[in-house]
Parts: C-alpha cells; structure tokens; sequence
C-alpha cells in the first residue's frame, strides 16, 4: 500500500515572542499605598493619561509625566531643590517605551533635545541644547522595604549630557510593580527612599506662583 505525504511546504515556527512588561505597571502604583513617608514625604496623582508626584508635602515641588500608547514622557519637573517656582521641561521627552523586555536591558540616546527653563517669575528661559541618555531594566524579587515588601521592580537611568556628563549625575528611578515610585538615587550617593504608607497627601499647584492659592 502507498502512503499519503503532504506535498506542502512546510512553514517554520516563529520564535515565540519575548515576554514584555507594560510600565505603567510599575510607574503607576496603587492609590491605597499613597502619600508615603520615609527619607522624604512623597505623594503620587493619577490625572487621565498623566501622573505626578508632589514631594516633602510642598505643592509647588512636583514631578509629571505624562504617556500614550507608544511612551511614556517627563512632561515637567518642577521640584528643583532650593529653587522654588523655577522648573523645565523637554522638547524630547522619551522617558520609557510603553512595553519593555523583561530579560534584556533597553535603552535609548536622545540627542536631538532642547531644555526650556522657566523662572520663579514664570518667565520663560531661551531653550539649550540638553542631550540625554536612558537605560532601564527589570529586576525581579526585589526587596523594597517599608510597607512594600518583595516585588518586581523597574530601573530607569537617566544621565543628562552623556557626552559630557559630570561625575556623579547619573540619576536611577526605581519602580515597584503594584506601588509606583519609591526610590530615588544619583551616582554621587544620594539616596532618597520613600515606602511607607503615611503622611499628607498634596496636590501639585499650578506651574506659576501667580495662580496659586493656598488651601
């Protein structure tokens, strides 16, 4: 008896796709685990497609980002130390891919970036030429400490000027999956840790003294 053999051609497997993590899983945390005290109060807002994040109780020290389907974007940092009122933000940017690979490091150059200051009398600055380079990675098991506990975490470097960068300016974000941000470092030693549950909770003030009103 003769067998019956297909004489199709035989399609290859593709390789399965690398397991990814949205960030905002990690970037955003659980409103129930905010504000947060520890080495500073820290407090974290959710707005539509924007989060921020007011520090030492102070409603003019915030940090926003902002993200699409794409990125996610540092839309302004006004919690500049012993600069109150003044702030930036970036023509760029790029802050985190939306999706990121949870075994290999990623990481991205912005060369083509400008940087607009603005003063403590809302006047804005001429815009500079700031290039920036960015890594982030995932870690799993991590221990975060305080009210957090075990928890897969999301690294973000940030070195500003790469090319050119001081010692010591190397900034990391860490991120805990469920609970947001909660610790902060630069490559100069300082350490900023915030995670435990407590504390008052702010919300940002508008980006010029002018328009702020004191609750």
């Amino acid at each position: 008896m003769v067998g019956c053999a297909s004489t199709a051609p035989t399609t290859p497997s593709a390789p399965p796709a690398a397991a990814a993590i949205d960030v905002l899983d990690f970037v955003v945390g659980d409103q129930a685990l905010w504000p947060r005290i520890g080495d500073q109060y820290q407090h974290q807002t959710v707005a539509g497609s924007h989060v921020c994040w007011t520090k030492y109780t102070l409603p003019w020290m915030y940090e926003c980002w902002r993200w699409d389907e794409a990125w996610v974007y540092h839309e302004v940092d006004h919690g500049i130390d012993a600069r109150r009122w003044e702030y930036y933000t970036l023509s760029d940017g790029r802050w985190l891919p939306r999706r990121l690979p949870v075994d290999s490091e990623w990481s991205l150059d912005v060369t083509d970036n400008r940087v607009r200051w603005v003063d403590a009398a809302c006047e804005p600055q001429p815009e500079r030429s700031m290039p920036y380079r960015l890594r982030a990675r995932v870690q799993p098991a991590f221990d975060a400490g305080g009210d957090l506990g075990v928890r897969d975490i999301l690294i973000l470097d940030y070195q500003p000027d790469p090319d050119h960068a001081a010692p010591g300016t190397l900034e990391s974000f860490y991120f805990a999956k469920g609970a947001g941000w909660f610790l902060w470092t630069r490559s100069d030693g300082a350490h900023v840790a915030f995670n435990r549950v407590g504390g008052v909770a702010r919300q940002p003030s508008p980006l010029c003294a002018r328009d702020f009103q004191p609750s």
